[in-house]
């Protein structure tokens, strides 16, 4: 048994084909899958609250769909969640060294050239930084559109 594969989810929606993928590979190697969903609500200031709260539900919706569809088509699979309060790129990386990860599993980030700037700075920063194999998958162009 291999070890585990590291995805990262974000509450957008982010990330799911990469989870799609990881899935199919965690399936076939017999290893863990582990979800990670990210957040720092507030980089300055006190923790918890209102908009905490919301993040993490975000978070939980999103994971727990993912996660649903995953086990409908990989019932054998193991698959668990980790909701960490770090960035998300520290998360990763955190999870994936605490577990001794094989990989970690991100989408591309943005779609546009605006996006890109702004959410494929964590894709970028997971690859230059991961002491690990990183495998980016694409968007699904179902999920694109």
């Amino acid at each position: 048994m291999a070890g585990d594969l590291i995805v990262g989810v974000g509450g957008d929606g982010s990330g799911f084909q990469a989870a799609r993928v990881a899935a199919r590979v965690a399936n076939l190697m017999q290893s863990t899958l582990v979800l990670v969903f990210g957040y720092e609500a507030v980089a300055m200031g006190p923790r918890g609250g209102a908009l905490e709260e919301q993040i993490e539900a975000v978070g939980d919706s999103a994971v727990a769909e993912i996660r649903a569809e995953l086990a409908g088509t990989y019932p054998n699979l193991t698959i668990e969640v980790e909701m960490v309060q770090e960035r998300p790129v520290d998360a990763l990386i955190n999870a994936a060294a605490a577990r001794n990860a094989e990989a970690i599993a991100v989408g591309p980030g943005g779609s546009g050239p605006l996006k890109a700037a702004l959410l494929g700075s964590i894709t970028y920063e997971i690859v230059h930084r991961a002491p690990i194999p990183v495998l980016v998958v694409p968007n699904d162009e179902a999920d694109t559109e």
